[in-house]
């Protein structure tokens, strides 16, 4: 049976239109900085400016949920404040990091074996995003835990959801809402979209075995933490 939508039309055509405001915003200052060393000597703005984009996103994605009486935690799986929920999260969020993480490196020598290494692209994104001092590193930390939370929450609760009852399915959910999560990042170059749409795609097979968003929520911020602290 084809579920029911979790929000209007109108309001998840909207929360797309932001989607890729925010997404070009980021393509702006990718374009400015060229990933060259001095240019926006401080990271601050970038990191305050991407926060913002979170939060926006996944406010406007309650917004849309409590006008159709959809519960937070229809989308999250479990109660917030549900001691189980934390337990599998931690729990289950590292072991799903790992398993992200060695999926991404296979990901990588497949894009390379076809001609699309991953090189020279991620080592630009690298160069003009990572942080370089106490200061950028502490935001870094707030906004990988908030990119876990508000893009799971985003894309693999309220569109995996939104898609899968417009397309007929949480399979075909799966596959929209891992397409659009990749096309957020096409500054970046065609290899880096193709990593992360396959990437989306775990992290939403995640959410769908396990019925909860709170192990790939643990798992999403890790391999942020991981990539820009560790600068790989």
């Amino acid at each position: 049976m084809r579920p029911a939508p979790i929000a209007s039309t109108r309001h998840t055509l909207i929360l797309l239109a932001i989607f890729g405001a925010v997404t070009a915003l980021g393509a702006g200052h990718a374009a400015q900085t060229g990933g060259t060393p001095g240019v926006a000597a401080s990271r601050v703005p970038l990191y305050l400016g991407a926060l913002a984009g979170e939060w926006l996103l996944f406010r406007y994605a309650m917004i849309g949920l409590a006008r159709t009486g959809t519960p937070a935690a229809a989308i999250f799986g479990d109660k917030l404040r549900s001691r189980r929920a934390w337990f599998l999260a931690l729990l289950l969020g590292p072991v799903a990091w790992l398993g992200i993480g060695l999926l991404s490196e296979g990901l990588k020598h497949a894009l390379g074996a076809a001609g699309l290494p991953l090189h020279a692209d991620s080592a630009r994104t690298l160069a003009s995003v990572a942080p370089r001092d106490t200061v950028e590193r502490v935001l870094w930390v707030v906004l990988s835990i908030s990119a876990g939370i508000c893009e799971e929450f985003v894309f693999r609760g309220y569109l995996l959801r939104q898609f899968a009852a417009w397309f007929g399915g949480p399979w075909p959910g799966l596959i929209a809402s891992s397409i659009v999560f990749g096309l957020g990042h096409a500054y970046q170059g065609l290899a880096p979209v193709l990593l992360i749409t396959g990437l989306g795609m775990a992290f939403g097979a995640i959410a769908l075995l396990t019925r909860r968003l709170g192990p790939g929520i643990v798992a999403h911020a890790l391999t942020d933490l991981v990539s820009g602290l560790a600068g790989r």
